[in-house]
This record gives structure tokens, C-alpha cells and sequence, in this order.
């Protein structure tokens, strides 16, 4: 028992892959969860908030004064941008949210607060939603009151003047003290923001999404174990009598390459056969676009897999340290979390990873009718990807052997 114990105990001391996925790579991705969802589970989203006034009441002015100068959420207001432009941002994720002020507290009985959502990131507008009430409550609770007021004189037949007065001196003196305890009232509606689009597409969000992400993901796990073979060639002496000359050693690599892409473009189109026939997932009207996209990610995967095999030297280290990187940039790119729930630091460091432009790429063709000059930054920077990862792992076959 004790030589079985030392023998295998050795064994992981010298695998450092072994090592690197026993004791790295956990705390990694513990590291990398915790830093999302423990500001989660606080409340704290990290949100980008769009903000448009539509009123001249003088109160809710004052409080959209107040929405920009707080510091629990990133606030930005558009002083300039009409309701339609604001719903434009929130589509294209430049916000992640947004919030329209309207209305006039004396004379309108409707909804003086419009919250956009977003089917990915509907959590946003359900977040935003809880927190403006919450601030309304502290900072002008009068309005909730008010709002009561007014819906409670339309059932009673108008107030007497006595009861009026009072009114107007309760709520004088709930402006006055913004601490005080105010009746809740259905003063904030909610405005999915593919509200005028069929509803197929605004139902379908979350397909897409994930259609984009589960892509990525496995992609870039079987290009990696496909590409395998390079390595077992390597070990068996195989590409020794392949590579002869320079010639047959860049063929090779592009042979690796076309098989891998041509690979990941059948995978890709199996996952969206089953998101149109297995979930109502529309890709008809996109089809080119998702088929640029399919091409784009798959070549990404192959160029990244080539160029890690290439860094590898036996099957054992390819094996860790492949499901070492492609777990964490499939974490950090959003193929498991979304990446509006992530720190600001860290949706930064997700636009260095394949899985972020894939995702955006997908969604844009598929849910937010993107043209073809949008949808060539993120499969522009997937081919950039495929380019440059192949040229670096051209390099170590170019070398002259010592």
C-alpha cells in the first residue's frame, strides 16, 4: 500500500499537467465564479443603465438628477436620444439595461417609469426595477403616495377640500423627510425591447444565446482532441517521414486546418439544425449570416488548437493544458455565465477570448437583425483569430532541427 501510494504520489509530482488541472485550474474557476456571483448574490449586477427624460415635471426631473449622481449602478443620460434610440442601444448591448421617465405626476394616472429589458438580460430590467422602487422610496416618496391618492379619488368620487388639504400637507411633509415608509404603487411598466418585433424573436433570445455559446465551447474541445493526431505522429515518428521539406510540413499544417474547420462547421450546423427543429429557432431569415458566423468560429477553433497542440509535446501535457485554457476562456468569453453578470474588469478581459465575439456574432444575425458591415467586427476578429494563432503554429515547423 505504501509503495502504490508513493509510486502514484510521484507520478503526479512529475505530470505538471496533472498537477496544473488538480490544483490550478480549480482555484482558477473558483476564482473567476466568485468574482461574478458574489457581487450577484449582493445585488450588485455591475449594470450599464441608459437613461432618456420625457417630462418636465419638475420632481421627476429632480430625481433623474439624482439616478445620474448615484454610485450603486452606472447610469448614463441621453439628453439628446429619443425612445427609439434608446431602445437601439439596448439591442445592440451598449447598455444592459435602460430607464424612460414620462409622464406628469399631477395630471397622468399611467406609468411614469418605462424599464426596457432585453431577453438575454432580463434579470437586468428585473434588478433595476426592485432597486428603483427601492430609491423612489427613499428619495421621493411622496410620488408613491401621491400616485395612491389619485387612483383612491377616482373610486371615491373626489376628495372634500379638508381631505385635500390634508393630502397636500402629508405629502409637503414626506418631502421634507425622504426616510418615511411610502405605499408601493404600479408606477414603473416594463417594455421588452423586441416589443415590436414578431414573437418568435423576442421569445427566442435565450436560444440564441446559448446556440452561440454551446457553439464556441465545443468547438473548440473537439478541435483540440480531433487535432490530437498531430501529436500521436509526432510520438510514432510519422510526420518524421511526412515532413521531408518545408513544403510538405506547411501542407501538412493546412491539411490539419481544413480538416479541423471543415469538422467544426458540421458541428455548428448540427447544433442550429436542432435550435431550429428541436426549439422554433428561426435561422432562415440569417442563414447566410450563421453560416459566415459557423465558418468564422470554426476556423477560430482550429487556428487556437493548432497553435496550442503546437506548444505541446506529448498528449499528456496537450490533454491538460488544453482543458486548462479552454474552461477558463469558455468562463470568461460567457459560454457559461452571461457576461453582463461579470465585474467591469472582467467583461474587459472577455473581449480578448473567441467565445465573447462568437456569442455576439450569432445573436446579432439571428435576434437583433444585425447588417452585414455589423456582423464583420466579431467574425472579422474570429478570422484574425484563425490567421494569426496558424501563422505562430507554422513557426516551430520552419525551424532548422539542431
Amino acid at each position: 500500500m505504501s509503495a502504490i501510494f508513493r509510486v502514484m504520489a510521484l507520478g503526479l509530482w512529475r505530470d505538471r499537467g496533472a498537477l496544473l488541472l488538480a490544483f490550478a485550474l480549480p482555484s482558477l474557476v473558483f476564482a473567476i465564479f466568485a468574482s461574478i456571483f458574489s457581487g450577484a448574490t449582493e445585488g450588485d449586477l455591475y449594470l450599464r443603465v441608459g437613461l432618456v427624460v420625457e417630462t418636465e415635471d419638475p420632481v421627476l426631473q429632480d430625481f433623474a438628477q439624482y439616478l445620474t449622481q448615484t454610485e450603486d449602478l452606472e447610469i448614463t443620460a441621453l439628453p439628446d436620444a429619443s425612445r427609439a434610440q434608446l431602445l437601439e442601444q439596448v439591442r445592440q448591448g451598449n447598455f444592459d439595461t435602460a430607464v424612460i421617465i414620462h409622464g406628469q405626476l399631477d395630471t397622468d394616472n399611467s406609468p411614469l417609469f418605462t424599464i426596457v429589458s432585453e431577453p438575454t438580460r432580463e434579470i437586468a430590467a428585473l434588478s433595476l426595477q426592485g432597486w428603483l422602487r427601492q430609491r423612489l422610496a427613499a428619495q421621493q416618496p411622496q410620488v408613491l403616495v401621491q400616485r395612491l391618492a389619485q387612483r383612491t379619488e377616482v373610486f371615491v368620487g373626489g376628495f372634500s377640500p379638508e381631505q385635500q388639504a390634508s393630502l397636500d400637507a402629508a405629502l409637503g411633509a414626506m418631502a421634507q423627510e425622504p426616510d418615511n415608509a411610502a405605499a408601493e404603487d404600479a408606477l414603473i411598466e416594463l417594455q421588452p425591447v423586441y416589443g415590436q418585433a414578431p414573437a418568435s424573436i423576442s421569445g427566442l433570445g435565450g436560444i440564441a444565446y446559448y446556440a452561440g455559446a454551446t457553439t464556441i465551447l465545443f468547438l473548440l474541445l473537439s478541435s483540440v482532441s480531433a487535432g490530437m493526431v498531430s501529436l500521436e505522429e509526432r510520438e510514432n515518428g510519422i510526420s518524421e517521414r511526412l515532413l521531408l521539406s518545408k513544403v510538405a510540413r506547411s501542407r501538412l499544417l493546412l491539411g490539419r486546418f481544413l480538416f479541423l474547420l471543415s469538422l467544426g462547421f458540421l458541428q455548428a450546423s448540427a447544433i442550429f439544425l436542432v435550435a431550429r427543429f428541436g426549439f422554433g429557432l428561426e435561422i432562415e431569415s440569417a442563414l447566410a449570416q450563421v453560416i459566415v458566423m459557423a465558418l468564422a468560429c470554426a476556423a477560430a477553433s482550429a487556428g487556437l488548437a493548432l497553435l496550442l497542440l503546437s506548444l505541446c509535446r506529448t498528449t499528456q501535457q496537450a490533454t491538460a493544458f488544453s482543458s486548462f485554457f479552454v474552461l477558463v476562456i469558455s468562463v470568461l468569453g460567457g459560454s457559461m455565465v452571461p457576461r453582463f453578470m461579470m465585474p467591469d474588469w472582467l467583461q474587459t478581459v472577455s473581449l480578448f477570448t473567441p467565445n465573447a465575439w462568437a456569442i455576439e456574432g450569432f445573436y446579432g444575425a439571428l435576434i437583433r437583425g444585425d447588417s452585414w458591415a455589423q456582423l464583420a467586427q466579431p467574425s472579422g476578429i474570429l478570422a484574425a483569430v484563425a490567421l494569426v494563432c496558424l501563422l505562430l503554429a507554422a513557426l516551430p515547423l520552419f525551424k532548422t532541427p539542431t
